[in-house]
């Protein structure tokens, strides 16, 4: 069976679709659908804005007095400038490309080699971007992550009671004694986020399980939960694997910042003929800041 592994497509395929490649490797991750998304930023240091009105009433009357006014918060952002560059033996693309396609069964579902191989990539940036988010650029920047902003030390409520890693003995109090930690300020707003690691939301899902608490809201698959009896969603992040930590708050006070308008940020192959390799290149800009770190609540764990 002709398995269609064309290398010259591969160029082609990427260069024709690089800023859809990369950013699908810098948007699809898990955190970046519950906050503030802005994008056409350089690197650097920036202040972005967050907009916040008040809403005064008064007695019905003639004339105009403004009682209310516009207030405008500055967020410094650090935005990275990262790349990623690797090359892979011709054959070995190929055994990769083999394996997905005897994966995907007999049926119709043939996936053309460049696809394959480019959104095999993707997956690792974006795998990569959602640990930026939560820890930083590290040695790739200067850029820090959630994990190190949102802290008691930086003006975050720590979580009630005395918190500790999460078992399926305690994560049910662990979770809402975190929640109401949230600046009370904030508990009505309907983009709370509550982010922690994979392994302690399966345990928080247990938990609720073995307390009979089977009717606990469920969104977008397993992926996310509303805690009962609140309006927080629940969410993991792949960027806390191995941690304890977890944090809570409004999302769009957390802001994510891009670049994702020029040539500047790319994804692309192309075949290096003296090597015999194929070489990939990927370039982005990505940075994240807190509005108001003292509207959150943290455990501080590490």
């Amino acid at each position: 069976m002709a398995f269609g592994f064309n290398i010259a497509a591969l160029p082609a395929y990427t260069d024709q679709l690089s800023l859809d490649l990369i950013s699908k490797a810098v948007l699809k991750t898990d955190l970046l659908d519950y906050v503030d998304l802005r994008s056409g930023f350089t690197s650097g240091t920036v202040a972005i804005n967050l907009v916040d009105a008040d809403l005064p009433v008064s007695a019905l009357s003639c004339g105009w007095t403004s009682d209310g006014e516009v207030t405008y918060t500055q967020v410094n952002v650090t935005i990275d400038s990262l790349q990623s560059k690797t090359q892979m033996c011709v054959e070995d693309l190929r055994s990769v490309y083999q394996s997905a396609f005897m994966n995907a069964g007999t049926g119709n579902d043939f996936i053309p080699f460049e696809e394959v191989i480019s959104e095999s990539y993707a997956d690792k940036l974006r795998k990569y971007n959602e640990g930026y988010l939560i820890n930083g650029a590290g040695a790739a920047g200067t850029g820090t992550g959630l994990k190190a902003q949102i802290t008691v030390a930086n003006g975050a409520n720590i979580a009630l009671g005395t918190p500790a890693p999460w078992t399926v003995s305690n994560a049910v109090s662990q979770a809402l004694d975190l929640y109401d930690a949230i600046a009370e300020s904030v508990k009505d707003r309907d983009d709370l986020i509550m982010v922690v690691s994979p392994a302690a939301y399966r345990t928080l899902v247990r938990a609720l399980v073995a307390q009979n608490l089977y009717h606990f809201d469920s969104v977008a698959g397993n992926e996310v939960m509303i805690l009962p009896g609140t309006n927080i969603k629940v969410i993991y992040s792949s960027g806390l694997v191995g941690s304890d930590n977890a944090f809570a708050g409004p999302g769009k006070m957390i802001l994510a910042a891009t670049g994702l308008t020029d040539e500047l940020d790319s994804f692309r192959f192309f075949y290096d003929e003296s090597a015999d390799v194929m070489k990939f290149r990927a370039a982005w800009r990505l940075g994240v800041g807190v509005g108001e770190v003292n509207l959150f609540a943290t455990n501080d764990l590490a």
